[in-house]
């Protein structure tokens, strides 16, 4: 059954709030129990006609065999809350809401960065599967979406989000788990794919559940089984304390958390080895086939002279969709008898696959080595090559890590495209394409490589260099071109990290930490930011090149400051000094106006600090940099109590973060002034521009920085005397974030 969740009823003196699970009679809670809650919403969706027995039965009890009273119970329940009248017994045939109120009208989707994948073009053989999960979505708020790699659960799991895309009031987000191999990101991940922006200090998991509170979401986490551990208490947390949210889980084990419900994804219907043409296409397994090989070759039509042969391989590869389809991708080069005869051989070692290792290794690696065997040479060494791209590339970089394999860029244009028809890689569309191994495919390319320590060694070169030009590309571009330009390499950035940490190369280590800083600034991923200033901090040594150890150091200051300031000052002199001895102007100014706003109190190190940094200060510099010095100079003068002085160089910061582009410091400029005017004792003006800034970040998705707004607007309407007004968007704020317990 599919409830509209995001929809109200109300019937004069009752409103029923699906996404919630809230009866309100004469606007206050009913208590009301989760069989007669389901049984009020099988009424209201139905209450055009009279539902019967078996119906409701059926609806609130799914999968189950009730005894008849019980249905009676639950009904007689609702009365008691109702009235009783709200329910007719129509005797023989069933019960029929009464109640008659206004039509439900579902709120618009608020501003979710688009973050859904495309639905796939066809769902074959799972439109039952896909019915009984929408109906579970529905119904309860945790649903896992179990099986094998390669069984079809993020297929599955893209239609069923594509179909409630607008069910919930803040629509519906896709949680990509597969590049990670930390837990402790988990949260960060969360916050990037909804565009939150988390505060940086406190607890990461905290923050999201508050900044979720309000929310009426589907949230979708695909590829989560080897995080498991380290999900599954999140999801506990946020479901309890976040009513409005759904979650869709793909993983090939069970999250084990309380509330779960499980929809376990099995293989695709085989038919009988005896069935017909017209037959064995009413079973999915068959049908998929059937449609990627037309797809392949538009001539194939599934017949007598055929179908014997679809059947076995159907059969032997066990119904698993992304065999079928690799299988399929064969038939225009060897016919559905060729793609049968040749399964002999790889699936001798399939049927002898050790019984304890996990199911990926058991039945799809059989089946890509299978495939992989039939591409030839140069397409072979490619996609065991390509395994070491996380997250997709584009193909000036496969270009740049592949360049010694003798492959020119025409050549491996070609290949890619062999690998694109065969299934095994996949690409977007955009200004410039993106290809993308599946994860599974990804696992196989680098177990099957014998020289995959090579292209890794490639990769995180490659990465070195694209991320070194990222602090300098940031001065010079808007936040919204370098995000375009930078995020989409983060899996392979955290790839990079990973390898070259395992590798102990401490050049390559220290070089993409530094270099990464804006961007885990940008994305709101402090957590993950310090996570690998700790574990990069011991390769720093008098043996690291000067520039690097700058840069890494200030990328530590930038990291510390909201959770740690001491460590973060400490950072700001290691830089500022190998800034001097570098003698470059621009990293000692950064430091220097970095430095300059770390005291809320007069300081004589603040003092100093700014005053050196004025001295260096050039017209000519990018606008995001000169932001900076006045940033500081507002600071300083703050500190000192200088109000009016702050307030013009905070104008002056606004007017160059916002040539810049620079959307997140504009809107941190705008805070600062209105709480400059707050301080002036010009209240009205404060309340005017409290009030502009929560309108512009009601639309961004950043739930600490909204709370902090409305805070701000609260002690400005207090003073006003509209203390009413000043207690309800407190408690608004309370809902949106804690408040901080370290202000940077």
């Amino acid at each position: 059954m599919a409830h509209q969740l995001s929809a109200v009823h109300r019937f004069d003196r009752i409103e029923v709030r699906p996404a919630q699970r809230e009866l309100l009679v004469d606007g206050q809670p009913a208590a009301l129990g989760a069989r007669a809650f389901d049984l009020l919403l099988a009424l209201i969706e139905h209450r055009d006609r009279v539902v019967s027995k078996n119906e409701l039965l059926d609806l609130v009890w799914p999968g189950l065999v009730v005894e008849e009273n019980n249905l009676q119970v639950q009904v007689s329940t609702l009365r008691k809350v109702l009235g009783p009248k709200a329910i007719a017994t129509v005797p023989g045939r069933g019960y029929r809401f009464t109640l008659v109120g206004e039509e439900p009208e579902a709120p618009a989707p608020s501003p979710l960065r688009a973050t859904l994948p495309p639905r796939p073009p066809t769902l074959l053989g799972r439109d039952a599967d896909l019915d009984a999960l929408l109906d579970l979505l529905d119904l309860h708020s945790l649903v896992t979406l179990v099986g094998p790699g390669g069984i079809g659960k993020t297929t599955l799991a893209r239609c069923a989000a594509q179909a409630r895309s607008t069910a919930w009031a803040d629509g519906c987000a896709w949680v990509e788990l597969a590049s990670l191999t930390d837990g402790r990101l988990i949260a960060g991940s969360i916050a990037q794919a909804l565009d939150l922006q988390l505060a940086p200090g406190g607890d990461p998991h905290a923050a999201l559940m508050a900044a979720l509170k309000p929310m009426q979401l589907l949230l979708v986490v695909d590829n989560a089984e080897h995080l498991v551990d380290a999900l599954a208490p999140l999801v506990q947390t946020l479901l309890s304390h976040t009513p409005g949210l759904r979650l869709l889980v793909t993983s090939q084990s069970p999250l084990r958390v309380q509330g779960e419900q499980l929809l376990r994804l099995e293989a695709l219907a085989v038919p009988p080895p005896d069935a017909d043409a017209k037959l064995a296409a009413t079973f999915g397994a068959v049908a998929l086939f059937t449609e990627r090989a037309r797809a392949a070759d538009r001539r194939f039509v599934l017949g007598p002279d055929n179908i014997a042969h679809v059947i076995e391989i159907c059969r032997r590869l066990d119904g698993l969709p992304l065999a079928l389809e690799l299988a399929a991708s064969r038939v225009p080069l060897l016919g559905a008898r060729g793609v049968a005869e040749r399964l002999d051989d790889r699936f001798k070692l399939l049927a002898g696959g050790s019984r304890t290792a996990p199911t990926r290794q058991q039945t799809l690696q059989a089946a890509l080595e299978w495939s992989l065997a039939l591409l030839p040479a140069v397409e072979q060494r490619l996609f065991q090559q390509l395994g070491v791209f996380a997250g997709g590339f584009t193909l000036p970089l496969a270009s740049e890590v592949l360049a010694d394999d003798g492959l020119d860029e025409w050549a491996l244009i070609d290949a890619l495209a062999v690998l694109v028809e065969h299934s095994l890689l996949s690409v977007s569309g955009g200004e410039v394409p993106r290809y993308a191994l599946s994860e599974t495919a990804r696992a196989y390319a680098l177990s099957s490589s014998a020289q995959a320590w090579l292209p890794r060694v490639r990769h995180a070169a490659a990465m070195r260099r694209f991320f070194d030009a990222a602090p300098t590309d940031w001065l010079q571009m808007t936040d919204a071109d370098w995000l375009a330009r930078y995020e989409p390499e983060l899996d392979n950035l955290r790839a990079a990290l990973a390898f070259a940490h395992a590798q102990g190369d401490a050049s390559t280590l220290v070089s993409l930490v530094g270099a990464a800083a804006p961007l885990w600034h940008h994305l709101s991923l402090y957590d993950e930011a310090r996570f690998w200033h700790e574990r990069s901090e011991s390769f720093v040594t008098n043996e690291t090149s000067v520039p690097l150890a700058a840069r890494w150091w200030r990328a530590a200051q930038w990291a510390w400051t909201a959770t740690d300031p001491e460590r973060a000052r400490a950072a700001a002199a290691r830089a500022q000094a190998l800034y001097r001895e570098l003698g470059d102007v621009h990293g000692l100014y950064a430091e220097l106006t970095g430095l300059a706003g770390m005291w809320r109190e007069p300081n004589a190190i603040a003092d100093a600090a700014l005053k050196e940094a004025l001295t260096l200060e050039q017209p000519d510099w990018p606008a995001r940099e000169l932001a900076w010095g006045q940033r500081a100079r507002a600071d300083v003068a703050r500190a000192h109590g200088r109000i009016a002085e702050s307030r013009e160089a905070r104008e002056a910061e606004l007017l160059l973060r916002t040539q810049a582009g620079d959307e997140r410091g504009r809107l941190r400029a705008l805070a600062l002034l209105a709480e400059l005017a707050h301080n002036e004792g010009q209240l009205e003006e404060a309340l005017s521009r409290w009030q502009a800034l929560i309108g512009e970040l009601r639309g961004r998705r950043s739930a600490a920085a909204q709370a902090a707004a409305l805070r701000g607007l609260a002690r400005a309407l207090a003073l006003t005397g509209r203390a009413v007004e000043a207690e309800e968007r407190l408690a608004e704020a309370a809902d949106l974030a804690p408040v901080p317990t370290v202000t940077p």
